[in-house]
């Protein structure tokens, strides 16, 4: 969560041991997507949603609670905006993402995640009106139509008829969400400290998550307290959420941020790795060309930014 916005480091690490980092925060995100798939049936997605963000709160409260109430007259000065990225960049993305996982094959949501990137570019455009080149316009475009490829599994007939799988669309809901709070990031109150703002807002977005769990309780949608189901909650607990955020935020100053984007990229691969051995999922012919179609726009956004970095730079001299 909120990996760009890279705190300062306290004391520096090796190159390699940052590598290392980045690689151990692509494997705890990537097996995200498997945790939720393996939880399919046996945690239902709201109370997964709850649990997992609630004892998030606890370990940030443990290394930044004093921060966070240091804070507090920040933290209710702009409440209302940290509800909103508490609401975007972990309800509207963790929700409907454990949802869909409920209804399609991990595989997919592994594959989707690479076009994250580029529904920040377009929503960018949209909520801001940043500049987006031609180039990467086609790369946006590129991307949707991979994802298209993806989710209609290339079968003309799901288009035509337009009988998506709702777990397929409920995790573009999650993406699309994440997008957004991304993009917000810009909007981050600047006096606040990291901590303070990931704290406070996960503290919102597990306030706003609590009516859900309710209807599960209320429903009598309840789990066994089993090895597998609690090994589920503890990974998604610890993993995508906690640790790979402290890891990565103390690989990315020595690396450099150029590093740490490639490793982004191996997110999807290890995803659909562990998908194949560990859920024994299959990768189909649509979702190699689906994402060689995501990855061809990503290569053209990355590479309009570049060029579009470039001439403001030339401008400014």
């Amino acid at each position: 969560m909120a990996k760009d916005e890279c705190s300062k480091t306290k004391w520096t690490i090796p190159y390699w041991v940052a590598v290392l980092f980045l690689v151990i925060g692509a494997f705890s995100w990537a097996g995200s997507s498997i945790a939720g798939r393996m939880a399919s049936g046996n945690v239902p997605p709201f109370s997964l949603s709850f649990i997992r963000w609630f004892f998030v709160v606890l370990c940030f409260l443990a290394i930044g609670g004093r921060e966070t109430w240091e804070q507090r007259r920040l933290v209710l000065k702009h409440w209302k905006l940290l509800v909103a990225f508490g609401f975007f960049g972990i309800v509207g993305f963790t929700v409907p993402y454990y949802v869909g996982l409920q209804f399609t094959v991990a595989i997919n949501a592994s594959l989707m995640n690479t076009s994250g990137a580029l529904w920040i570019v377009g929503i960018a455009f949209l909520m801001t009106g940043e500049t987006i080149t031609r180039k990467q316009s086609l790369g946006v475009l590129l991307g949707f139509f991979g994802t298209l490829v993806i989710v209609s599994r290339a079968d003309l007939a799901v288009l035509s008829q337009f009988s998506f799988n709702v777990g397929d669309i409920m995790v573009l809901v999650g993406f699309f969400s994440w997008a957004v709070y991304t993009v917000m990031l810009r909007w981050k109150p600047a006096e606040m400290g990291e901590l303070a703002f990931l704290t406070s807002m996960a503290i919102f977005a597990v306030i706003l998550m609590a009516p859900l769990y309710a209807i599960d309780l209320i429903q009598g949608k309840t789990f066994e307290t089993n090895f597998d189901n609690i090994a589920i909650i503890i990974y998604a607990v610890i993993f995508p959420s906690f640790i790979s955020y402290l890891l990565w935020n103390r690989a990315v100053p020595v690396v450099g941020a150029s590093v740490a984007s490639i490793a982004q990229y191996l997110i999807p691969m290890i995803g659909v790795f562990l998908s194949v051995i560990l859920l024994g999922e299959a990768v189909e012919t649509y979702h190699i060309a689906g994402i060689g179609v995501i990855f061809t726009g990503v290569w053209l956004v990355s590479s309009g930014r570049r060029r579009l970095d470039a001439n403001k730079s030339g401008m400014d001299t």
